[in-house]
Formats: structure tokens, sequence, C-alpha cells
């Protein structure tokens, strides 16, 4: 009998424990969910006589431009979003879903809309794997092949800030925040719902988490729910915003207000009190400068002070901590990032480089004048540098007259001061000089110039730099070296060569496809079509050396082509190609 209890009792169990695995699963499915990246881009806008239509990579009219709104959601995809006839009253336009065969589809929905991307950069402009659409008066969405996702529940949705895949909705006028599953992240019960920003390199913006606020008779109040759905901070703070710079990836910092004044939180935890008028943080040396009374002080996260609250005004620079006080010459204390108070006050800050050189400042009559110290030694380099930035080895750039020059650490002149800029460039062993008539020089770091252009600009394409003006190109590669237009586009046919100030193209072993009879061209692009310039006008060739449309565009800027008609952006993320 006891044995055939316990069995009974087993089974009870073994089903219980089935049942949650299932949900368990059912539950990490709903609200986990993988983001399509953007794939080869196959679709583009056609603009014709104010009418907006389709075209795919190779020149094709897909739809004749007769719209006044097309949506592309996804341009790897064919399915395209035709909106006519706008209706003042009823604030929406006809609208006409289609294919690549020009086929009507999804059209059992009454609206149907791409769900526009909230910055969110680099993935295309809406979400590539949902649309919403509209039915008797509400909101839901649905996948690019008609699936419903969500019941038409909400008064409206969009893409929430940041986070491609999470949707902003409204129901009953209350604001919420669904996943592109359908699945209710947060509930529509706020009156407002910002993210905090919150960002890694390895995760992006996704473990970001909500700011929430309710209206109440005293006016907002905010709370905090991070990105694991669970609210660290009831709705009961005037202001609540999250220092994001702080290195901890395991715990979330905010700065939370109640009634006018500022404490710290570590998650749920408040390690700060609310004694603040203010708090801001400082990311380069970890610390909070905090304001109470109208005084001024530095305290690291445990509250304890690194400089005491006694000062009118705290600023950093680099690590030295600049204190003024409220006497009538506006004296100033510094202090190190550990308190110290600095014995030789000329100093307003201090970088130090390689555990060497302290690039320091010196403030005098309201202007700063930089010098190098030199650890361990006597040796100060100085000679009126209004700026001094650390180069690289041994090297500095360095201002002196409103010019730019390079220095060593012996004070040597290695660059003179003639130049308007100096700068390095990041992944890239060069330095780019620029002086006042635009002269674009570039050096490798032994000083060596590599490549020097007039009126030139510099960009960064393929892993490599390009240096080019109205009628010269140049590619340099990341060890500071000169190369060749075949290694910079590998999958090309042709490349462009100059020849007696003329340009052309020739095949991969040098064979001249195009005679050098253009007074410029550009390099092909992946749809496979290069710009040809002749007396200020451009026309377009294809990668077989035919030309496709002779030089009859007057445009600004060096075009991009796809058959005979070029690229216009405008700025605001929305490329459209016109002839």
């Amino acid at each position: 009998m006891k044995k055939k209890v316990l069995m009974i009792v087993f089974g009870i169990i073994l089903i219980i424990g089935i049942v949650c695995i299932i949900n368990i699963n059912k539950y990490k499915k709903k609200y986990s969910f993988t983001i399509e990246k953007l794939g080869d881009v196959n679709y583009f806008l056609l603009m014709k006589d104010n009418k907006y239509g389709v075209i795919n990579k190779n020149g094709d009219t897909i739809i004749e431009p007769m719209y006044d709104v097309i949506e592309i959601p996804n341009p790897s995809k064919d399915l395209f979003i035709c909106k006519n006839n706008y209706n003042a009253d009823s604030n929406e336009y006809q609208v006409q879903v289609f294919n690549s065969k020009k086929e009507a589809i999804l059209y059992q929905y009454y609206i149907v809309e791409g769900i526009a991307l909230n910055n969110v950069e680099d993935n295309g402009n809406y979400e590539k794997s949902i649309l919403k659409y509209k039915s008797e008066g509400k909101y839901g969405i649905i996948d690019y092949s008609g699936n419903k996702i969500t019941k038409p529940i909400y008064e409206s949705i969009e893409g929430f800030e940041y986070n491609e895949g999470l949707l902003k909705v409204t129901k009953s006028g209350k604001y919420g925040i669904i996943n592109m599953n359908g699945a209710e992240v947060i509930k529509p019960k706020y009156d407002e719902i910002i993210s905090d920003a919150y960002y890694t390199d390895e995760k992006g913006y996704s473990s970001s988490g909500y700011i929430v606020g309710k209206r109440s008779d005293e006016g907002m109040r905010y709370g905090y729910i991070d990105s694991n759905r669970k609210q660290l901070l009831k709705n009961e703070y005037n202001d609540i915003y999250r220092i994001n710079k702080k290195d901890d990836k395991n715990n979330c910092y905010l700065v939370a207000s109640e009634n006018g004044k500022a404490g710290v939180y570590q998650n749920k935890k408040n390690i700060i009190k609310h004694d603040y008028e203010d708090i801001v943080y400082n990311e380069d040396n970890d610390l909070l400068i905090m304001q109470k009374a109208g005084k001024q002080g530095v305290a690291k996260f445990d509250g304890t002070y690194v400089v005491p609250m006694e000062y009118s005004n705290i600023f950093f620079i680099g690590n030295v901590i600049n204190c003024q006080k409220s006497n009538e010459n506006n004296d100033i204390d510094l202090y190190d990032a550990n308190g110290n108070k600095e014995q030789n006050a000329e100093y307003i800050s201090k970088q130090t480089y390689n555990n060497k050189y302290q690039v320091v400042s010196v403030s005098k009559q309201e202007l700063d004048e930089y010098k190098i110290l030199i650890n361990g030694t006597n040796k100060v380099i100085e000679d009126n540098y209004s700026y001094i930035q650390y180069l690289f080895d041994k090297y500095f750039i360095a201002s002196k007259n409103g010019k730019f020059g390079i220095i060593d650490d012996e004070g040597k002149v290695v660059i003179e001061f003639k130049y308007t800029v100096i700068q390095p460039r990041d992944g890239f062993e060069t330095i780019e000089l620029i002086t006042e008539n635009k002269t674009i020089t570039i050096l490798n770091k032994k000083f060596e110039e590599i490549a020097q252009m007039k009126f030139g600009q510099v960009h960064s394409i393929n892993g490599y730099l390009k240096l080019s003006n109205d009628s010269d190109i140049k590619y340099i590669n990341n060890k500071g070296e000169v190369v060749d237009s075949t290694e910079v586009y590998p999958k090309n046919k042709l490349f462009s060569y100059n020849e007696n100030k003329k340009w052309g193209f020739k095949d991969k072993n040098g064979n001249v496809v195009v005679k050098a009879e253009y007074d410029f061209v550009t390099e092909f692009n992946v749809y496979g079509y290069a710009g040809i310039k002749k007396n200020s006008l451009w026309g377009v060739i294809d990668s077989s050396g035919n030309i496709i449309k002779d030089p009859t565009y007057k445009l600004e800027q060096n075009p991009n082509f796809i058959k005979e008609y070029y690229e216009v952006d405008l700025g605001y993320g929305n490329p459209y190609y016109t002839n």
C-alpha cells in the first residue's frame, strides 16, 4: 500500500515538474527574440516628379513612381507599402501593399505600416520582421506573411528608443512596452516611459532599463524597472536617471530625487541618502560631485568625502579636482582623485601617460599654458604652449601662437608649428595635418609623408583611409601605406587609373578597358556602376565598360549610381534614387 502511495506521489511530482519545464520554456520563448540583421539591400526608393516608386539593385523598375509615400521596411525583402490620397480628416492614407511581382498582398488588413526604429543605428530604418496593422480603429502587429502576432488592442504602436524589437504601445491612454513576439514587457499603466540609454560594447542597448512615470496630484512621479522587468524603485521620485558610464555590469546605479533632494541607489539599495541638491558623476575618476546648501564637495560611492563640502564650484580637468572658493579672488584649491591636496597649486590640470609623462596646465591671466613633466626627473618641457596632447612614444601634439606642431620629450620640434589641425586616426598608424589653405598631409608614424592633397577629405572605407578631392583619390591601409584600389575593392572587375590628369578604368591585370578621357571617375559600387565626369557633368558606366548614361547630370557631390539613377540623401535616413 505504501509503495503504491509513493508511486502516485512520485507521478504527481513528475507531472508538476514537466508542466513547470514546459511553462519555463514557453516563458523564455515569449520574452527572448532575435533581431534580424539587414541583409543584402535589393530594393530602393525611386522618385520622379515628386512621386515615389521602387527599383531593384539592377535598376529595374518594380513599382512605378505614382505614390505619395512608399515604405520599404526591409530592403532585402520584396514588401512595399504604397500610400496615396491622404485624408486630413482621418489623418490616413489609402494603403496598398505589393511584392516584387506587383501582386497585392496583405489586402485583408485595412491599413498596414512599417514600424520606424527610434534612435537605432546601422540596421535600417524599420523593424525588419514585423509590421503594424489597423482594424476598427486599433493597432496590432503581424509578421511579413500577414500572420497576426497580437490582436488590434492598442491605440498606438511605435518603436521604443534605442531598442530594436521592443515597441512602445498605448492602451486606454496608458503607455506600456511589448516585444516583437507580442509579449507584454511592461504593462500599459504608465503616463511616460523612457529608456535609461544604458549601453555596453558587448550587448549594445539590450541591457537598458526603463524610467516609468505616473501622473499624480503633485506632478509626475518616476520609478525604475530594470531590463529583467523587475521594479527596483517605486513611482515616488521627482526625477530619476541612471549613471550609465559607471563600470559595473552587475549593478545598476541610479540618481533619484525625492522632494527635490537627490540620492544614489545601487539597484534597490539607497547607498547615498537624499541630502543633496544635485549629484553629477565623473566617469574618468569614478567620483561624484555633490551639492548641498549651495556648497560642493566630491565623494565616493560609499558616501565618504574625497573633497570636503565647502566649495562654490568644482570641476575636473584630467585627474585633478579644481575646487573654487567663494572668496573675493575665487581662489582654487587642487586635489588629486584620492583627496590629497596638491602642494604646487599652479597646476590646474594633470594627465599621466605611460607612467612617465605628465601633461599639466597652468592658468595665467585667463589663459592656459601647458607643460610636460617627466616623472623621476626634474625635467620640464615648456615654451608657452597653449595646448599639449600626448601622441605616441615620446611625441606630443602642441599648439603655439594659434598653430599646431609636434614636439618630442626633449622639446625638439619634429613637425613645424604651421598647421590648423593635427590629429591621429583611431585604428591607423597615421597622422593627419591640415593647413589653413585646406591642404591635407598624411604622415606615417615615422613622420614620413605618404600622401598630400589640396581641398581633400578623409573617410574610412572598407578598413582603409580614402583621401580624395574633386580630381584625385588615394587609399591608405592601417599601417600607413598607400595601396592600390584593387586591394580596397577586391570584388570589382574594373579599377580607376589616372594618366596625364585624365581618368579611365583598367582590369585587375592592368589592361585598359576604358581610356583615360574623363576629368574624374568614381570606383565601381557594389551594384556594378561607376560615375564618369566630363566638363563638370556626370554620367554612369557599368562594370563591363559600357556607358549607361553620357555625362549630362550636374551634381554637387560625387554620385552613387544604380543604372541611370543617382542617389539623393538629404540626411534624415531615407535616401532615394532619381534621374
